[in-house]
């Protein structure tokens, strides 16, 4: 619909005529008339009074179909998200691309392509993130949804962390709220209803994550002088409690992405009873940890939790593009590495493989 089709539809509606609407404007009724018929257009400079007048927002004004552009953009992010699920980076990367050239200000879509550029270049060892700089500093300059310049922050902050700009990245981390001003913090006794327990499985799948991560990262930090804070026994147990942790929150063994720390700790136990030339449990730690990789490779991303706390959820897939994936790399190390050759001559050992070339993924 044209402008002036759209003028004399919003000024029949509000039941003015041609000439009072000119007296408003402080033009003439032949304009209006002109308008109506698409013969010429209004000013640019009379859009914001025709847009007071009929109490409408420009897009309505300018006949952009708000409602449509809405449906096209979330099939965009829907479609990326699933391509994000199957491990197809790039295609995910091109279908954002197409939806910015589409949609240029419309900031979730620009945030997606930002985090998908990310996700891409670190896969690739890419060093230059300048396009992502430009994408995620845009949404700072002109967005004023909160979340999406929290967003757009985060994304930023990842790529500062990729690119070696530790204090660009220092600098945004102190723009970011503490955790108790979170938004899930302050729900997590408001929350009713059948919505209310979707964000509150979402918020506890995410400090699930958050705190086995935690402990993953605190068991190998380092003092100032690269030392490790924790002895090789202390971090035995740390691994020990992950598994344990991890164990009491899926009783039904449904892992899905937490697969992931399941198989660094037992990754550590197993390394930990081979330094001590204790074989039966190297051996149990080295067939859970293949366990747990095949499990985070080969579960369904759209399948739900069976676990009661984590009922009806789904966590989606993990992108793996250059490396394969968990089985994959784990195969290439167990295959080749001279530290597990005293292993190779037993007869578990090819069932290992199988079990792991069953689930790897060539790059």
């Amino acid at each position: 619909m044209s402008i002036g089709s759209t003028i004399k539809r919003l000024r029949r509606e509000k039941d003015i005529t041609q000439e009072q609407l000119a007296e408003y404007l402080g033009i003439t009724s032949r304009a209006i008339s002109q308008w109506e018929c698409d013969r010429t257009a209004p000013d640019i400079s009379q859009l914001p009074a025709l847009c007071h007048i009929f109490d409408v927002s420009s897009d309505v004004l300018l006949g952009i179909d708000i409602e449509k552009n809405n449906e096209e953009i979330k099939k965009y992010l829907n479609e990326a998200a699933e391509l994000g699920h199957q491990g197809k980076g790039a295609e995910r990367t091109a279908i954002l691309r197409e939806a910015n050239k589409k949609f240029p200000r419309d900031y979730k879509i620009i945030h997606r392509l930002a985090d998908s550029l990310v996700c891409e270049y670190s896969r690739k060892g890419i060093k230059e993130y300048d396009e992502v700089f430009d994408l995620c500093n845009r949404i700072l300059a002109e967005c004023t949804d909160s979340t999406t310049r929290y967003e757009a922050i985060d994304t930023l902050g990842t790529a500062y962390g990729y690119a070696g700009k530790k204090d660009e990245m220092m600098k945004l981390a102190k723009e970011m709220p503490r955790t108790h001003f979170s938004y899930e913090s302050f729900m997590v006794y408001r929350w009713k209803g059948a919505d209310g327990f979707k964000e509150r499985q979402e918020y506890i799948h995410f400090l699930v994550n958050e705190l086995l991560s935690m402990i993953h990262c605190l068991k190998g930090h380092c003092d100032d002088s690269g030392k490790l804070i924790y002895s090789w026994e202390e971090r035995k147990e740390f691994s020990q409690f992950e598994i344990d942790l991890l164990e009491c929150l899926y009783p039904d063994g449904d892992y899905q992405q937490n697969a992931y720390y399941g198989a660094m700790a037992s990754y550590f136990m197993f390394k930990y009873f081979l330094g001590k030339q204790d074989y039966d449990n190297a051996w149990v730690w080295l067939e859970r940890c293949v366990g747990y990789n095949v499990h985070a490779d080969t579960y369904d991303f759209n399948a739900p939790h069976s676990t009661p706390i984590l009922r009806g959820y789904a966590d989606g897939g993990v992108i793996m593009e250059a490396e394969g994936n968990y089985s994959q790399s784990f195969l290439d190390w167990i295959t080749t590495d001279n530290e597990v050759s005293i292993l190779r001559t037993d007869t578990r050992y090819e069932a290992l493989v199988s079990r792991l070339k069953s689930a790897a993924k060539k790059p």
